[in-house]
């Protein structure tokens, strides 16, 4: 039986099938409703209104006609689009306009550059639509594997042209003017954007499909870009692909006398430590409590949220994205938050809240207004800190050196921009040893991929770093189950 559903404040209407949840009917009315979780029911997000009542849309059975009320989407997120890296000299592989992606799996930017010089001509960005599937990649590949590759694959293309046709307006020239696109990612974003299937990424030993560096007709893909050659970057292994592929390029890691830590801190961790002797990398599952998910006002790093939290006069002081009241809390105020609570002596070791304040069972700080953060949030945030600092202590393990031996931290992506290394330190998700090692990279594989763009060196360099780079599969290390164990506490910390 077909049911009617008008979608509200913007009147629509939609059918739907009698027994179907309500989340999917949104996804197929174009909306894309904030669902972390991917519509499992467990992080409460994506609510809207039904008979003056709030519920997730994800646990809504539609039964009869209704009348649905979406509520306002959260505040547009601070995207990083800076970029790491310089082109030298532009000899792309075929003349003319260029265009270079970084499809990460919370934001997309694309960058406009001249064919002629390598110049950047205009960049936009927005938020990965396919975040109504989930935060994560794991849960967007289970989505993909119960038949929602298709939907994936289009909502991600369609922002995609919109990005292009943005950055086309803005400069006066037409897409199809467009002479080489270069997209980075990681290899479940690369592979949802090709349309290929990731079951590959959903069972041992996650091998990888992209591992030769290869040109395409891009209207396969972007049908907008008719004329254009399309750049396929290898990825190294199942969980670290062409961003970092990206990220090496364009801070040149691979040249370097000293060695080079890069960390992309993410919903997937990826870490590569080298020099120009030898590389490793390893991807760390930090789970997307550091993107603002599964935390009980988590949120991405947005207007009205808490990005800095420190002790002033024996109390908690916390910034606010805009200067307005807090909406939330998002990953670099979460870590603030718990070197703050450390050093005020209501966070033990352990990871345990030592307040008085309880809420749904379990201890809870509040940080401004009605924000708070639960005993939960801190355990998240131990996972998330835990998977980091055992793949830098593992990797450090791999080339036979200590801590101590690395000569630089590079911080690349959006997150890494934001965080306070003092903070990061304090709570042991970096090496406190290596505080004053620590610098910024910004958006370090959307650099890589305006240098692939403008060079048919660079794919080809690409190809020799992902063969050359040893990849270290954490989950079959010896050690990794202690060292995980060991590095969820705050012990490193003191």
């Amino acid at each position: 039986m077909k049911i009617q559903i008008k979608i509200l404040p913007d009147g629509r209407t939609v059918t739907a099938e009698t027994g179907e949840k309500l989340l999917p009917v949104l996804r197929r009315a174009g909306l894309s409703p904030d669902a972390p979780c991917g519509g499992q029911g467990t992080c409460g997000k994506c609510r809207v209104i039904i008979d003056s009542q709030t519920v997730p849309a994800c646990q809504a059975i539609v039964s009869q006609d209704m009348a649905v009320v979406t509520l306002p989407p959260q505040p547009k997120a601070e995207i990083l689009s800076d970029s790491w890296g310089t082109v030298e000299q532009a000899a792309p592989i075929k003349q003319g306009p260029l265009l270079a992606f970084d499809i990460g799996t919370t934001t997309v930017v694309c960058y406009l550059l001249d064919g002629k010089t390598g110049k950047e001509l205009a960049c936009a960005s927005m938020l990965n639509p396919q975040s109504a599937y989930g935060a994560d990649v794991v849960t967007r590949i289970h989505a993909a594997l119960r038949g929602a590759l298709a939907d994936l694959t289009a909502v991600l293309r369609a922002g995609m042209t919109g990005l292009i046709q943005t950055v086309c307006r803005r400069v006066g020239i037409r897409p199809e003017e467009i002479a080489v696109v270069s997209v980075v990612g990681n290899p479940c974003m690369q592979q949802l954007f090709l349309g290929i299937s990731p079951k590959n990424l959903a069972a041992v030993p996650f091998s990888p499909v992209l591992t030769k560096a290869e040109t395409r007709a891009a209207r396969d893909c972007l049908p907008v870009c008719a004329n254009a050659v399309l750049l396929i970057v290898p990825a190294i292994s199942g969980y670290v692909g062409a961003d970092t592929i990206g990220c090496v390029l364009s801070t040149r890691m691979y040249e370097a006398e000293e060695t080079v830590l890069m960390i992309d801190i993410g919903t997937n961790g990826e870490l590569v430590l080298g020099s120009s002797r030898q590389m490793a990398a390893c991807a760390a599952a930090a789970g997307p409590a550091l993107e603002g998910a599964n935390i009980r006002f988590g949120m991405r790093g947005a207007e009205g949220a808490i990005d800095h939290v420190w002790l002033e006069d024996g109390g908690i002081q916390c910034s606010v994205i805009g200067g307005g009241k807090a909406a939330g809390i998002c990953g670099s105020g979460l870590i603030d938050a718990a070197a703050a609570l450390l050093d005020a002596g209501l966070l033990n070791r352990r990871g345990r809240l030592l307040t008085d304040e309880m809420l749904d069972g379990q201890r809870t700080v509040r940080l401004a207004g009605e924000i708070y953060l639960t005993q939960d949030d801190i355990r998240q945030l131990q996972l998330a800190k835990g998977a980091i600092a055992a793949g830098i202590e593992l990797l450090a393990a791999q080339l036979g050196i200590g801590l101590e031996g690395i000569g630089k931290i590079l911080l690349a992506g959006a997150f890494g921009s934001y965080l306070r290394p003092e903070s990061a330190c304090r709570i042991g998700l970096l090496p406190p040893v290596l505080l004053g090692k620590i610098s910024v990279a910004g958006n370090a594989a959307g650099g890589g991929a305006k240098m692939l763009a403008c060079s048919g060196r660079e794919l080809r360099r690409a190809q020799e770093l992902a063969e050359r780079i040893t990849f270290i599969e954490l989950a079959e290390q010896p050690g990794f189950q202690r060292a995980f164990a060991r590095n969820m506490g705050f012990d490193a910390a003191f």
